[in-house]
């Protein structure tokens, strides 16, 4: 007998099939289409197929020498490119950092800490991270808010090729990044220009931005110009009427010398009210790259489950093959080879409908980006940009959060209308200088022209009380903003804490899904050695390769869950699009109002 089953311990049966082994070799050759079943040993040339990685994932060293089954081959990169993995950040759910959990021999950080350990061997190391985000701050003088330039890490190095197994799924052997791929980066920059919420922001900031120069205009004198002409009646009795044509013209300019901080104070409100705008502008910005992103995420990891259920069918199609030659070879029954094509028509109907999520996941990125997506690539990690731990996050609130920022500047701008308001009723100094001309006013006076130059005091004694009320009313409004300052703490605060709390549970499930992984992988390898014996059913088989399939697909939800949580953090602090656009400058958004050329 040419393969391993020769060597079951049925001696009534290995006796029958001896005589008769070339014919029934021949007999299952014939059975099978010529490129499904190979070259003698059949069996032996079958099982050892089924030793071919279908799944697209980077083990961990654990896992890598627990598990003989190297992982789904990708383009072999070159070694000069590859670079050291991106240590990464943030808390573990008991309170502790990776640093203290994972780590005793790491490189200190310039401020005394221990680097975290990688999670991925993909991510880069130390020595190549990029130092630590600078924070955003709005200038005065500058459209927008410009994001600062933060590190991105690299995408994940694709794994080591397995140039030895056999008859892989074709959807398995694609490319990691293929021609027609959409990066994340390029979905966000073409969304945010053709965004209609950007634009409304950018035209509220450019509202906001031309106020200030219509607060510094009182700085600056003012001149006026009047003139009339037309027909008079006069009669100074006891003087006869006259009628006559008169003519005049004023020419005068006024300076504020001196108004006790009224002008300084408008200018102050109306910088805080184009800060204000410019952190609206940017939360704005972070809110669809999240936005835009998540449902980036969500096409990513259909995409990938789908991948593994092609692969998970390519898997079963292999041990269908080992059963149905089996039973050609009079050593199975039918009803294996039935149950065998049961597990393949539910793995099929399976991949429908993850290709139905597939679908609706890409229509839910059109929604938000008015195209279809291409093909998704992997996104980068947060790494060096996400806070070590859910309190150090907290502390970067007051310099990082946008909505907190523009909470605070609406703040600032009613501190200093209130001022401006106080200020009002204090009296104010000026200048004036004009000239008058006048013919035939009054009668018939002839031409006059007269100029002076005076220093004028005014003082506001009473009006009603309605200067009052205007400061009352805009204490009320500063006590509203101090609340509202206080709940948009409070609430970015919470946000952080739940999202690190869901970014240490998706981290502490690395290890265990890991674990999982490897001891799935272990089973089926046994199962397989066994099965070759005869100890084991396709039963058992086809169960091992299920487990191993679903702690797969479960690996990849992990890591979209892991990805999403490090993006909200980001968000929250303001450095998302930073880390998606490469650390490229905000380009220019503003575009043309719809008919606006009307």
């Amino acid at each position: 007998m040419p393969h391993r089953l020769a060597r079951l311990p049925l001696t009534a049966l290995a006796t029958g099939l001896a005589a008769g082994a070339a014919l029934a070799v021949s007999a299952a050759r014939a059975a099978e289409p010529a490129p499904s079943l190979p070259r003698t040993p059949e069996l032996a040339y079958v099982l050892e197929g089924l030793d071919g990685p279908d799944l697209v994932t980077v083990p961990s060293p654990s896992v890598r020498q627990a598990a003989p089954a190297p992982p789904l081959p990708l383009p072999q990169p070159d070694p000069a490119e590859v670079r050291t993995p991106v240590l990464p950040q943030g808390p573990m759910p008991d309170g502790s950092t990776l640093a203290a959990r994972m780590v005793d021999e790491a490189a200190p950080l310039p401020g005394g800490e221990a680097e975290l350990p990688p999670l991925d061997p993909a991510q880069p190391a130390v020595a190549d991270a990029q130092p630590p985000p600078r924070t955003v701050l709005s200038k005065l003088d500058l459209p927008g808010p410009v994001p600062a330039r933060r590190p991105v890490a690299p995408p994940p190095a694709p794994a080591v090729a397995d140039t030895d197994a056999p008859d892989l799924a074709p959807a398995a052997l694609a490319p990691a990044t293929p021609e027609g791929t959409e990066s994340l980066t390029e979905a966000i920059i073409a969304s945010l220009k053709g965004n209609p919420e950007i634009q409304i922001s950018l035209a509220q900031q450019d509202d906001a931005r031309y106020a200030v120069n219509e607060a510094r205009a009182s700085y600056l004198p003012r001149i006026d110009v009047t003139g009339a002409w037309g027909r008079e009646f006069a009669r100074t009795i006891p003087q006869a009427a006259t009628q006559r044509f008169r003519s005049e013209a004023t020419i005068s300019l006024n300076q504020n010398l001196w108004d006790f901080g009224v002008t300084i104070n408008d200018i102050k409100r109306a910088r805080a009210s184009y800060r204000s705008a410019q952190w609206g502008t940017r939360e704005r910005i972070e809110a669809i790259s999240y936005d835009i992103a998540n449902a980036y995420l969500g096409v990513l990891l259909q995409q990938n489950l789908v991948t593994l259920a092609e692969g998970e069918i390519a898997s079963v199609r292999k041990i269908l093959r080992i059963v149905t030659v089996q039973k050609d070879l009079g050593l199975t029954t039918p009803a294996d080879v039935e149950r065998a094509q049961t597990r393949l028509d539910n793995v099929r109907s399976q991949l429908l409908d993850r290709k139905s999520a597939l679908e609706q996941a890409r229509n839910a990125y059109k929604r938000l980006t008015d195209h279809m997506p291409l093909r998704a690539a992997e996104v980068p990690a947060a790494g060096a940009a996400l806070p070590e731990s859910a309190d150090i996050a907290v502390d970067l609130i007051d310099t990082r959060s946008p909505r907190l920022a523009q909470a605070v500047e609406d703040r600032r701008s009613l501190d200093k209308q209130y001022d401006s308001q106080a200020d009002t009723a204090l009296p104010r100094l000026g200048l004036t200088i004009a000239s008058d001309y006048r013919q035939d006013v009054l009668g018939a006076t002839g031409r006059a022209i007269d100029a002076r130059a005076m220093v004028t005091f005014s003082y506001r004694l009473y009006n009603g009380g309605a200067a009052t009320a205007t400061k009352r009313r805009i204490a009320a409004r500063l006590r509203q903003a101090d609340y509202e300052l206080d709940r948009r703490r409070r609430e970015v605060e919470q946000d952080i804490r739940i999202d690190y709390a869901s970014l240490g549970a998706a981290r502490e499930k690395i290890a265990t899904i890991e674990a999982e992984i490897a001891s799935a992988q272990r089973v089926a390898d046994l199962y397989k050695q066994q099965f070759r014996g005869g100890r084991r059913t396709v039963f058992d088989l086809l169960d091992a390769e299920q487990l191993l399939f679903a702690a797969k697909a479960k690996q990849t939800a992990n890591q979209i869950a892991l990805r999403a949580a490090e993006y909200r953090v980001l968000q929250k602090l303001g450095g998302l699009f930073d880390l998606v656009s490469g650390g490229q400058p905000l380009p220019d958004l503003a575009q043309p109002a719809p008919g606006g050329g009307d």
